[in-house]
C-alpha cells in the first residue's frame, strides 16, 4: 500500500506529467504528497527575472527556504556571480512558485495532506533526503530536467535517485 509519496518538481515538462502522476496516485491512495523543489544551479531566463521585477518581488521578498542562513548568497555562489544576489532571488521565487502551484493543484484534486519542501544543493541528495525524511513508498520524477546540457546529462538525477533511493521510484516521460 502507498502511503507516503514525494514528488519532484522542476518545471520541465516531464516534471510537470509526474505531478499530475503522482497527484492521480496520491488522491487514488489517499496517499501523504510531499512536494519537493531543489533550487536550480543555472541562471534564470530572462523573462522571470523581468516578471518578477515588474511584480516588485524582488525587494520585498524573504527566502522560506529552511535552515539555510543566507539563501540568496548560497545560490548566486552556484551561479558563479556571488556579489549579484538578484537572479538568486529569482531562482527562489520560481521554485517557491512551482510548489506553490502544485500544492494547489493536488489540493484542488482532493489530496489531503500535501507538504512542501524547497531545498538547496544537490539534486539527488536533496530528493533522497526528503524522500528519507517523509518515509517515502514511492518518488515520483521526470525522467529528464531542465539542464541546458540536456545531451550530455539527460537523466543523471533520475538514474542517481533511482539507484540510491530506499523505496521505488517512479520517473515519468
Amino acid at each position: 500500500m502507498i502511503k507516503n509519496i514525494v514528488l519532484a518538481i522542476d518545471g520541465s515538462d516531464p516534471g510537470k506529467h509526474a505531478q499530475d502522476v503522482a497527484i492521480d496516485m496520491a488522491s487514488r491512495y489517499e496517499a501523504n504528497l510531499t512536494l519537493v523543489h531543489v533550487l536550480t544551479h543555472d541562471h534564470p531566463p530572462n523573462e522571470f527575472s523581468q516578471m518578477a521585477e515588474v511584480e516588485d518581488m524582488l525587494e520585498s521578498h524573504k527566502p522560506e527556504v529552511r535552515g539555510k542562513e543566507d539563501t540568496y548568497k548560497a545560490i548566486a555562489r552556484f551561479l558563479g556571480s556571488e556579489n549579484d544576489e538578484k537572479e538568486a532571488k529569482v531562482i527562489v521565487l520560481i521554485g517557491e512558485q512551482l510548489l506553490k502551484n502544485a500544492s494547489k493543484t493536488a489540493s484542488q484534486a482532493g489530496v489531503a495532506n500535501v507538504t512542501t519542501e524547497i531545498r538547496s544543493g544537490d539534486y539527488a541528495n536533496c530528493i533522497l533526503e526528503v524522500a528519507k525524511k517523509a518515509d517515502a513508498d514511492i518518488i515520483v520524477m521526470g525522467r529528464r530536467g531542465l539542464s541546458k546540457l540536456k545531451g550530455f546529462v539527460t537523466g543523471s538525477v533520475s538514474h542517481k535517485v533511482s539507484q540510491r533511493a530506499e523505496c521505488s521510484v517512479l520517473t515519468v516521460r
